[in-house]
């Protein structure tokens, strides 16, 4: 719209960028720029971040005069009422064990962590195949197909979402019992913001993390960096 001079943003009063470390690693960088050097000179400027790559900070250096910076404390406590632990499964058994803990659990009402859009897509796409009341969550979809999807899920018409971290972040539901990694977070602050989502408000909730066995350092890491006991599991068997 700039480009093609459809959109003036000379008369803007306030420029907001939440989550400027998922947008800017999610390549939008120059396209960002274009934005920032088409807007009023005198507007004020808010960055907000989880994490403070380079990226950020030479945004700030390069387009806010001089910015004040505002941190908080790094949380990395996790909800005392969320039990965690993990089964560990080869690559392959994985979709196998994921059917036997969805089966085991009747009255799940939670989102299923995948690590990419595909995951999402195929996951979803066999779940569903299988008869399970699931929707699939990721940042391809509009947003009206976005907002239909998470209503059917508050209103558990579908009891079990399969998301992204991205396409996760910003849901307001309180009640969830589980929380399921397909795959082990990348990083420390993936599984405390994924875990965070089960266990609130004085509820019981559970955390449950596949792995395969090369991932068994990350997840003993995981409980270092955190301090905290993931404990270890049997996939719940068919009997």
């Amino acid at each position: 719209h700039l480009k093609r001079k459809r959109l003036n943003l000379s008369g803007l009063e306030f420029l907001i960028l939440d989550e400027a470390d998922e947008m800017l690693n999610k390549g939008f960088i120059e396209e960002i720029e274009i934005i920032l050097e088409k807007t009023n000179k005198d507007k004020k400027t808010f960055l907000f971040s989880a994490t403070m790559p380079k990226m950020v900070l030479t945004i700030a250096q390069n387009y806010m005069t001089d910015p004040l910076t505002i941190t908080t404390k790094a949380s990395n406590r996790l909800a005392s009422r969320t039990k965690q632990f993990f089964h560990e499964v080869s690559k392959n058994d994985k979709l196998q064990a994921l059917y036997r803990i969805l089966d085991s659990y009747t009255d799940i009402y939670g989102i299923i962590f995948c690590r990419t859009k595909r995951d999402v897509d195929d996951i979803s796409d066999k779940l569903i195949q299988a008869k399970y009341p699931v929707e699939a969550l990721h940042g391809d979809l509009s947003q009206a197909q976005r907002n239909k999807i998470v209503e059917k899920f508050r209103k558990r018409v579908c009891k079990i979402l399969v998301a992204t971290d991205v396409a996760a972040r910003g849901l307001d539901i309180m009640d969830l019992t589980h929380v399921i990694n397909f795959a082990l977070p990348q990083d420390s602050e993936s599984y405390v913001h994924r875990i965070g989502r089960t266990g609130r408000a004085g509820r019981e909730g559970t955390a449950i993390t596949l792995i395969t066995p090369g991932e068994f350092y990350g997840i003993q890491r995981l409980q270092r960096t955190l301090k905290t006991t993931i404990e270890k599991k049997p996939i719940p068997s068919i009997e």
